[in-house]
């Protein structure tokens, strides 16, 4: 085993990720800086170290072998772990300067951004954060590293996924201030179907593991009606809303945006109020590979200390 290790020389590992990632030696010598002929060199290496050409080159970059692909997979768990192996300085958050990504549902998002945000400025300032919306199933985007962290509405599937709920997302209907159906002491749900509804794009995967509350709701009533919007964003809902009579079928974490009370507030109906049929879990995931990171244990705390805070 020493005799092959000493062969390799760790930096190919590195480029090798990078023309991975890249599948173009022009951007991968940009992403290194270093000039295209060194990654060009590092390659013909790297094919001789592994004995496989690694790549096969097309009009629009390069398409990796199945051995690459072999490869690709351990270098998402291998680099990290050599990194830590090597690092000597104790993660900082006020001097930190790492990039996280993250898959959050819209409506989720919308409060928890701003707020997350808010906190790094006070203590960690440099740290970085690339929002992406939320999949059905995100665990391939986990298992490339793509993304660090995502909220997810079930349990992890597999031990390569290290997951924790962090609260529940209770359905909740909302309105604008003044409007007719807050003057009831008692709403039913057939009392809003006067009112037309809004609500928010939610993606479902093939195997329909997760099926939005409404339409739980909808189908235990019998009842088929379909909102007049569907949107990914948050704010143009709630606009529609605030300028007309229409119902917005949202959850409790809206509560923590700023708008609530003053732009929309909350419309009561015990039919969907505290029945916890319509609840739906939330669960933090992150890879087993970063379990070991300081940086990402950090991220992982303050990701589920600032949505709890959302979901009460």
């Amino acid at each position: 085993m020493n005799r092959s290790l000493s062969r390799v020389d760790l930096n190919l590992l590195v480029t090798l990720d990078v023309l991975l990632k890249e599948k173009n030696v022009t951007r991968a010598a940009e992403v290194l800086f270093v000039s295209q002929s060194a990654v060009s060199r590092a390659l013909a290496r790297l094919r001789d170290t592994f004995e496989d050409p690694l790549f096969t080159r097309v009009a629009s970059g390069l398409v990796p072998t199945e051995k690459a692909l072999e490869l690709e997979k351990q270098l998402l768990i291998l680099l990290p772990q050599i990194s830590e192996v090597f690092s000597q300085e104790t993660f900082t958050p006020q001097t930190a300067d790492n990039a996280f990504a993250a898959s959050l549902p819209a409506l989720l998002s919308s409060a928890l951004i701003p707020a997350l945000m808010k906190e790094l400025h006070q203590v960690a300032p440099k740290v970085r954060i690339s929002e992406y919306a939320a999949k059905a199933n995100p665990y391939s985007s986990l298992d490339q590293g793509h993304i660090d962290f995502a909220i997810h509405f079930a349990d992890s599937p597999s031990q390569r996924y290290v997951s924790k709920k962090i609260g529940t997302l209770k359905p909740q209907l909302f309105v604008r201030p003044g409007h007719p159906l807050l003057s009831k002491k008692q709403i039913l749900i057939e009392d809003t179907f006067a009112y037309s509804m809004v609500g928010m794009v939610v993606e479902e995967d093939q195997y329909h593991s997760f099926t939005a509350p409404i339409t739980k709701i909808y189908k235990d009533l019998m009842i088929e009606r379909c909102p007049i919007l569907r949107s990914s964003q948050t704010q143009v809902l709630i606009d529609v809303v605030t300028d007309s009579d229409a119902i917005l079928f949202g959850t409790n974490c809206l509560k923590g945006l700023r708008g609530y009370q003053s732009d929309f507030v909350e419309l009561k109906s015990s039919q969907i109020e505290g029945n916890d049929d319509y609840t739906v879990p939330v669960h933090l995931v992150h890879h087993e590979r970063t379990q070991n990171s300081a940086a990402h244990q950090w991220m992982n705390h303050l990701l589920s200390e600032q949505i709890s805070k959302l979901l009460i």
